[in-house]
């Protein structure tokens, strides 16, 4: 039963394609490279985030920063239309980390908003408000895709769940916003850990399974049109 619940999710979000997902430790991670960097950079980041802002700072972060992050979204787009149209050739190492970066831009814009709807009292103050903040940043995402791309045996099925636990998450936590953003359930937690995270926690799960569960049966019914 559990094998089949991650073949659901894979399938659900994935071609799956072993040609271009990463191997490790010979084992195939569930999803392609690209979809393995953009979920991992996704909650890589949301760990990064809590541990960094934990007065609760609500502001988007400054102008060069959401141009990175920018930059960091497009580079997925470019690497995979490109190598589609055959403009370059690219590889498995190049489809994650532009997944990866991808996935960190997006979870950088929504942790702002997160915070803002969740707490009673957020801070006004902008995420990565000093330069130093988002080197740092930097160099520990950079470290766990170099550490990722090692492909150390012993690993391999650390990455396997882990990736799958970062799809749940991923898809988790969008909806989880999406629930904040009604009034009844908005600014209302003065710490993470709080009653107020237990309702909308269950309506987004809901929502996740519905979602993944729906585009599996369309992917399904996808492939067997085409075949």
């Amino acid at each position: 039963m559990f094998n089949s619940l991650i073949e659901i999710i894979g399938f659900s979000v994935c071609h799956q394609l072993s040609s271009r997902s990463l191997i490790i430790g010979k084992i195939v991670m569930p999803v392609c490279a690209r979809c393995s960097g953009i979920y991992a950079g996704f909650i890589i980041t949301a760990i990064i985030l809590l541990v960094m802002y934990r007065k609760k700072e609500n502001g988007l972060p400054p102008l060069y920063v959401i141009v990175i992050l920018a930059l960091f979204f497009l580079s997925a787009l470019i690497d995979g239309i490109a190598s589609n149209f055959g403009i370059y050739e690219t590889n498995n190492n190049l489809r994650f980390i532009t997944g990866f970066l991808c996935g960190s831009s997006i979870m950088i814009i929504l942790y702002p908003i997160f915070t803002f709807q969740y707490y009673r009292q957020s801070k006004t103050k902008r995420i990565f408000n000093s330069p130093c903040q988002f080197i740092i940043y930097i160099l520990i995402i950079t470290v766990f895709i170099l550490v990722t791309l090692i492909r150390f045996d012993f690993m391999g099925s650390f990455y396997y769940y882990f990736v799958i636990f970062s799809i749940l998450f991923t898809f988790y936590f969008i909806n989880m916003v999406l629930v904040l953003l009604v009034p009844p359930f908005s600014q209302k937690a003065d710490r993470l850990a709080s009653k107020y995270l237990i309702l909308p926690s269950i309506i987004a799960i809901a929502l996740s399974s519905m979602e993944l569960l729906g585009s599996y049966w369309f992917h399904g019914f996808i492939m067997n049109f085409r075949f």
